[in-house]
């Protein structure tokens, strides 16, 4: 018979391991209250810092830095994430906050065409066949679409989505940024409408398009959304979503985000969530003009003429899910419209006013000259003022 022995511990090997275990546990629990101690601090400070800013009021603004540049009254001034970018008809550049030239490409254009999108830049002529496409360091590549140019977008990804006048139809390609071909299509008045505008979302995989038709007399548009990736190769043309509209015509449509986007009418805004199929999650009905319409990252906002008489504007900012979350009366007459996460700027080239997205005033002043662009920063009360002599840093006081 086989011979089992019985191993037994000691006590004093038993006790010492149960003071053991028991200073293991102990151990555990101090480090998991440690832990969840510095993350209740860390969530009290950046609440109290948002807090803190979302109640600052700014009375003037003090200059950081300033850099000489060189300008024309015939150049136009964009945001090249953070990063200043001029074109005209015989070029385009990008340059840092501190005036120094980070490229320039030189071209002959008519009526140049350029979308940013955060690094990605494209610029075609308007009736022209090519298409520049640069990044943060300079020319990527170069799209020959062989035929005129009538509209175009570009992705975060550097894939530029154009619209192209045929002979006897309109077509929407899509390119990669070295000018290769990825999708040909056609659009005809008879079967889809006129391509008015077109969108790409940041990875360039999903492309939202509104299209303007006639349907027994009467004007209508469409929103349709196609997807280039495995998901939408067993949708026909890969179209994976969409919506019609009567008596609607639709001249604007963007992304909010990875997995939202938007669509701008002359009597009504509609708001799609999903990030490869698209579907309507919100409609606005919309009864006044809309004088512009500009986006940020989460925000849309539109601009009426306030008929009250109490300002000369009003703007209006809705969620990404289509909520209305502020309604803003302003006198200034805007040159262009700033939306950052926890608020929106308005400003024009003498003049500037911030609210928050409670509708507070957080900063309302003039400037010392004149002002192209303002560009923010990190620091939500710190902005790059570009002006025709020179690129300066400000930051609110």
């Amino acid at each position: 018979m086989a011979r089992i022995k019985d191993f037994e511990t000691p006590e004093g090997v038993k006790n010492n391991k149960s003071e053991f275990e028991h200073k293991i546990r102990a151990h555990r629990r101090g480090r998991f209250f440690k832990i969840l101690t510095t993350g209740i601090v860390a969530i009290l400070f950046f609440a109290a810092i948002s807090f803190l800013w979302s109640n600052a009021v700014y009375t003037s603004y003090s200059e950081i830095s300033s850099f000489p540049r060189i300008s024309s009254s015939n150049n136009v001034c964009l945001n090249h994430n953070g990063r200043v970018l001029t074109y005209s008809k015989d070029g385009i550049s990008s340059m840092d906050s501190k005036g120094n030239l980070v490229w320039n490409e030189t071209y002959q254009m008519q009526s140049p065409i350029v979308e940013v999108n955060e690094n990605a830049v494209a610029v075609g002529d308007y009736n022209g066949h090519i298409i520049y496409v640069m990044d943060e360091k300079g020319k990527v590549g170069e799209i020959d679409t062989n035929l005129p140019i009538r509209d175009l977008c570009v992705s975060k990804t550097g894939i530029v989505a154009v619209v192209l006048k045929d002979s006897k139809l309109t077509r929407l390609n899509l390119y990669d940024s070295k000018g290769n071909e990825l999708v040909k299509s056609e659009c005809r008045m008879s079967q889809t409408g006129y391509p008015l505008a077109i969108a790409l979302s940041d990875n360039g995989e999903v492309m939202e398009v509104s299209y303007l038709y006639v349907d027994s007399g009467s004007m209508k548009s469409s929103v349709a959304f196609y997807n280039f990736s495995d998901v939408g190769q067993n949708s026909v043309d890969r179209l994976v979503g969409g919506n019609e509209y009567a008596d609607t015509v639709i001249p604007y449509v963007g992304f909010l985000g990875k997995e939202n986007a938007f669509a701008v009418g002359n009597n009504r805004v509609s708001f799609y969530g999903g990030a490869d199929k698209p579907v309507s999650i919100a409609e606005k009905l919309l009864s006044e003009e809309i004088q512009a319409v500009y986006a940020g990252t989460e925000h849309v906002a539109l601009v009426y003429i306030d008929t009250t008489g109490a300002a000369l504007y009003r703007i209006d900012v809705y969620d990404k899910k289509g909520n209305l979350i502020l309604s803003q009366n302003t006198d200034i007459d805007y040159q262009n419209i700033l939306i950052q996460k926890n608020s929106i700027v308005v400003y024009n080239n003498t003049e500037c006013v911030m609210y928050s997205m409670s509708g507070k005033e957080k900063y309302k002043g003039t400037f010392g000259k004149s002002v192209s662009l303002l560009i923010p920063v990190n620091k939500n009360n710190r902005f790059i003022m570009v002006t025709p002599d020179s690129i300066d840093i400000i930051e609110l006081d």
